[in-house]
């Protein structure tokens, strides 16, 4: 038999699919580096790019008997890289419009009028706001980042998780009262 190295595409395809480990890793050795470094020109952050490669690689095992690949491994490989990027970026664009309209809506009137507290008040909004989020429990700050930062659909994010609309709206709507409580100094008094 020929040493797994000099197999084709098609056929670690193959192996992948019969749940050949080996066929797994020697993929993942071959495409790794040369994935990590196209997604880097895409989303500018190592850290992020080796995240979506690596949740490529995960997907790619999991759904290795199901998997539909069309075009070569390679192809496939570096389109579900591409997409993932594209998601990625329209995430942090949602992530930071959501963050845009809570600082306009939040900053006081007497900051409005000055650049530099105006500055100075959005970075400590930002951190704040950060600090508010990350003190959430677990599970309402997942679901907060879902709806918030990734732009899902209540019922998208409930199908995800496998729990009730419901239990999202819920979750939401603590999130949303814990955040007020955070940021009761930043909401602008009427």
């Amino acid at each position: 038999m020929t040493p797994l190295t000099h197999q084709s595409e098609e056929e670690l395809t193959r192996l992948l699919q019969e749940g050949n480990i080996y066929a797994y890793e020697l993929i993942f050795r071959r495409y790794y580096v040369g994935l990590c470094g196209f997604a880097i020109r895409f989303v500018q952050e190592p850290e992020a790019a080796e995240e979506i490669v690596q949740g490529i690689f995960m997907k790619l095992w999991e759904k290795r008997e199901t998997i539909n690949i069309d075009t070569s491994l390679k192809s496939y490989l570096f389109r579900s890289t591409f997409n993932h990027c594209s998601n990625h970026l329209s995430h942090i664009k949602i992530r930071n419009n959501y963050i845009s309209r809570i600082r306009e809506s939040l900053l006081r009137d007497e900051y409005l009028s000055d650049p530099v507290m105006d500055s100075l008040a959005y970075k400590e909004l930002n951190d704040k706001i950060t600090a508010a989020i990350e003190e959430l429990p677990a599970s309402c700050r997942q679901i907060f980042k879902m709806s918030r930062f990734d732009g899902l659909k209540y019922a998208e994010i409930a199908a995800q998780l496998d729990i009730s609309v419901k239990t999202i709206e819920t979750q939401i709507s603590r999130a949303l009262i814990r955040l007020r409580r955070s940021l009761q100094e930043f909401l602008i008094n009427a």
